[in-house]
């Protein structure tokens, strides 16, 4: 019973980090669109979008 538990709570987890994830990627995407790409920008605003987001299942 324990073993489910965790397996439950683990898969929970994975779903909020992939739906997170998936939309910090659409949104970084879409505000490059018509720009020059700048990977470090990319990658740091990235970052941002999905602390963002997971702070709202950390608190």
């Amino acid at each position: 019973m324990l073993k489910e538990k965790i397996t439950k709570e683990h898969k929970k987890q994975i779903r909020i980090l992939d739906r997170v994830t998936e939309k910090a990627v659409r949104k970084v995407e879409k505000e490059g669109r018509g720009k020059q790409r700048n990977y470090i920008d990319e990658w740091f605003r990235y970052i941002e979008l999905v602390n963002q987001g997971l702070k709202k299942y950390l608190n």
